[in-house]
């Protein structure tokens, strides 16, 4: 098993860093820069095990869930817009950015996520989804890159549109975590395009770092 001190751990992991005890590397499609093992969450973040044995004990229970999918694997894993459950509990939580670092957010329908699409293509009579979590999602139904497909289990509930007025999520840059509203999208030649958002204040960032969320609970900052 994959293991790192934790004065060396990535800077989004939100755990205390004096003790010099190990976290776990991740498995799995999330990308590092976005995701915590699931022994972190369940021992240091949430605070259901004391140990990362204890940790291991829940994971083989199938007592620790990921948008409504068992985890299997304590390096499994968990990033920003995933659902985490526990059902023992009866509690669930959305992870989101906080500026640095990621947040778990209590909310109520734990079956419930989002992911945004990166980028799509046909096959046959089916469209395959590169989604922002590393996973693919394939369906008949059309939905435009950019935007934010609303799912339970594999049911598409609601498509959320990344488009002017639109409430977005910041999951990246210095205002990663602000939660504001997309006032219009802009062409930058090479640097791509970008959005110019306002939170009390306006400012413009890659369209990559932006996630449409609608109505979705995702801790707006005070």
């Amino acid at each position: 098993m994959g293991h790192q001190k934790r004065l060396s751990a990535p800077k989004h992991y939100p755990i205390q860093r004096k003790e010099n005890t190990y976290v776990s590397s991740i498995k799995g499609s999330r990308s590092k820069e976005d995701a915590v093992p699931a022994v972190l969450v369940l021992r240091d973040i949430l605070e259901y095990a004391e140990t990362e044995k204890e940790a291991k004990k829940i994971v083989k229970q199938g007592d620790l869930l990921r948008n409504g999918e068992v985890i299997r694997d304590i390096q499994e894993g968990i990033g920003v817009l995933d659902t985490v459950e526990i059902p023992e509990t009866e509690e669930a939580y959305r992870v989101v950015r906080d500026g640095k670092y990621l947040k778990f957010v209590p909310v109520e329908e734990a079956k419930k996520f989002a992911v945004k699409i990166v980028d799509k293509r046909a096959e046959g009579d089916e469209y395959v989804y590169s989604l922002h979590s590393g996973e693919n999602y394939r369906t008949g139904d059309e939905f435009n890159t950019n935007n934010t497909l609303v799912l339970n289990g594999e049911t598409v509930e609601d498509e959320i549109e990344l488009e002017s007025g639109a409430n977005v999520l910041v999951i990246g840059g210095q205002h990663a975590g602000d939660v504001a509203e997309l006032k219009e999208i802009n062409e930058r030649g090479m640097e791509g395009k970008t959005g110019l958002v306002e939170n009390g204040e306006e400012f413009e960032t890659p369209l990559e770092n932006l996630v449409a969320v609608g109505d979705l609970n995702v801790g707006e900052n005070e």
